[in-house]
């Protein structure tokens, strides 16, 4: 038989303890296919930009933070003060981030709604125009998101893939001595009907590699 501390230590395992110490995010139009793979028939990163991607850059130090609210119907008895029966009836996935970055087109166009490809930037003054819509359009896109945890030798890649996004709301927008110009985007998501799913999950690298056995899944054929 064996003891609690050896079931503990058999148990608990720190090299799956997860902290993401860079990220990447990138967004793109629903015509943009989301990958199905983060990496390259090679082992390397898939190059994002080819794909079709832009990237979203710098953001707050709090990151990306990924919603996941769930509600759920319950059926009562008569003479249990438990529920007997409970089922799942929505799930309300969302992504919140703050991008520190200004004046990038196709963030220009999410955060407005609106499209600003007609628009032009003057060769002499730098001057750029944008007139926000009074009702804005609140396209729909695909959005990607990665992450990067420990050296090269042992790294973890984790991601996440959205097939459809669409801005919520926006925080409000300060200009002040302190801080950068910045507004906090949320963004709703809903099934991707190519896919079949509001999102997906991705994890790799040599760090996940040398972690098979502990987590659980089995290797496939090279």
């Amino acid at each position: 038989m064996p003891t609690f501390d050896e079931i503990r230590v058999d148990a608990d395992k720190r090299q799956l303890v997860r902290k993401i110490q860079k990220a990447i995010a990138c967004i793109a139009p629903m015509s943009v296919e989301l990958p199905e793979s983060l990496f390259t028939v090679g082992g390397t990163l898939i190059d994002v930009k080819t794909l079709g991607f832009k990237m979203v850059g710098l953001v707050t130090p709090d990151g990306y933070k990924f919603g996941r609210e769930v509600s759920s119907s319950q059926i009562d008895a008569l003479g249990y003060a438990s529920s007997i029966r409970e089922d799942v009836t929505a799930v309300v996935r969302s992504i919140t981030a703050t991008p520190l970055q200004s004046g990038q087109k196709h963030m220009s166009e999410i955060r407005m709604g609106a499209d600003f490809s007609a628009v032009t930037q003057d060769p002499v003054t730098g001057e750029v125009v944008l007139d926000e819509p009074d009702l804005p359009i609140n396209g729909e896109y695909r959005l990607l998101v990665i992450g990067s945890d420990g050296p090269a030798a042992a790294q973890w890649i984790l991601g996440r893939g959205y097939g459809v996004v669409k801005l919520s709301t926006t925080g409000e927008e300060a200009w002040g001595s302190e801080g950068a110009v910045s507004s906090e985007l949320n963004f709703s998501v809903s099934t991707d009907e190519e896919i079949g799913t509001p999102t997906r999950h991705y994890m790799g690298g040599t760090g996940a590699l040398a972690a098979n056995a502990d987590l659980g899944f089995t290797l496939g054929t090279p």
